[in-house]
């Protein structure tokens, strides 16, 4: 007991107050920056992924830019294998399917019934390989036994019926639910033969604007009923892209006449803008982490020179240098501790207070704190720990000896 109350009243008798509070108060400012953009991080790539956003992939759709030329027909709007082959060897390319069109005529009509009115369309289809399409359903595919086409159409599709035509026209609206309940009777026709066929709405896209069905059906229909003298280059590609928002890609649509969806280039900037940013406030929370525990290991390093003297006495009265190392490692554990749990409250609150926020703008943040965030922050308390501490015990050996 009397051992210990030397080794306390040593610590407190050589240590500067005020640069243990500041080095203790500054780490728990780069602990607070450093975890809450972290956490941010992780709760905006759950938020958004679930709502399809922008940490997905990116899939452009491309086609050729019409001009007066392509109207007289003295210039084809179709992709060469050249062509195709050029883009996919460019470095921001990941892959490039083919969107195949119908080569023959196609017709929807329904009776109607109770909830859909009855109506005639002349209409087109589109079909891309599956590994581009955003939907999951059993349902979608094809062969020459099916009951029924498999259908997919914008989501804008039918919001625009429902919030447009139904409402000017005093017609019932109708929901995504409903829409795929419906079967519709299609006639499709070409090279002299005419087919009826059932066809049903099996899902709703976001990716692609067009109404697409199976390849195995768009292959099948093109190859019995497709105008034979039609062009088989596709006029449009579906490209996934490692990032929309590089100049490389631009300056590729922009040399060879090409034109995509500006809006997903749009968001793929927010998505890079918003990465660098977390990225930054990040970099800024490990530097000021980093210059905390500088001023932990100097300050301590002082308070150890500063008691010098009365460490050689105790040495040479039989203290061992672990006895007196352990004294101030304690010490330092107690404020790692103390930065661990101040840092972290101030995270769960703030999250708190961002959580209200992001609801009011449509995208509300997972609860508590990511098990990630939370590991990190013990593993990095861990590594400050032993850092400090093995200093602490190299001063102290060296002074020993």
């Amino acid at each position: 007991m009397k051992s210990n109350n030397i080794l306390n009243s040593l610590i407190r008798k050589n240590q500067k107050l005020g640069t243990v509070v500041l080095a203790t108060f500054g780490m728990a400012i780069g602990y607070f920056i450093l975890f809450i953009a972290l956490q941010l991080y992780f709760d905006l790539t759950i938020t958004l992924n679930k709502d399809k956003g922008l940490f997905q992939k990116d899939f452009i759709v491309i086609n050729k830019k019409i001009s007066l030329l392509n109207t007289v027909k003295f210039i084809d709007t179709g992709f060469s294998n050249d062509e195709i082959s050029l883009m996919q060897k460019q470095n921001f390319v990941e892959k490039v399917g083919l969107i195949t069109s119908n080569k023959f005529k196609v017709g929807a009509f329904t009776d109607g019934n109770a909830d859909i009115p009855p109506f005639y369309a002349e209409m087109f289809f589109e079909s891309v390989p599956d590994e581009f399409m955003d939907i999951q359903s059993s349902d979608w595919q094809w062969d020459s036994l099916s009951s029924f086409i498999p259908i997919v159409i914008p989501r804008d599709y039918l919001k625009l019926y429902n919030f447009g035509f139904a409402q000017s026209q005093n017609l019932p609206q109708i929901s995504e639910e409903i829409a795929g309940k419906a079967l519709a009777d299609f006639i499709i026709e070409g090279n002299g033969k005419k087919i009826r066929m059932k066809g049903r709405i099996i899902g709703f896209t976001d990716r692609i604007n067009s109404i697409l069905v199976p390849e195995d059906f768009m292959n099948w229909a093109n190859h019995h009923l497709g105008r034979i003298q039609e062009s088989k280059q596709p006029s449009r590609l579906i490209m996934v892209c490692k990032d929309p928002a590089t100049p490389e890609l631009i300056g590729f649509l922009n040399e060879h006449n090409y034109e995509a969806n500006t809006q997903q280039t749009k968001s793929s900037r927010l998505n890079t803008l918003l990465q660098i940013i977390l990225g930054m406030v990040s970099v800024i929370g490990i530097l000021i982490i980093a210059l905390a525990l500088i001023i932990f290991i100097v300050s301590f390093k002082l308070m150890i020179a500063r008691a010098q003297e009365t460490i050689n006495k105790l040495f040479l009265i039989g203290y061992h240098y672990l006895s007196l190392a352990k004294k101030y490692i304690f010490l330092y554990s107690i404020l790692i501790a103390l930065v661990y749990a101040i840092s972290l409250s101030a995270v769960v609150l703030a999250k708190s207070y961002l959580n209200v926020i992001f609801k009011e703008i449509g995208y509300p943040l997972s609860e508590g704190l990511n098990i990630w965030v939370i590991e990190l922050s013990i593993i990095l308390s861990i590594l400050l720990f032993i850092l400090n501490g093995v200093s602490i015990l190299r001063q102290f050996k060296k002074q020993a000896s």
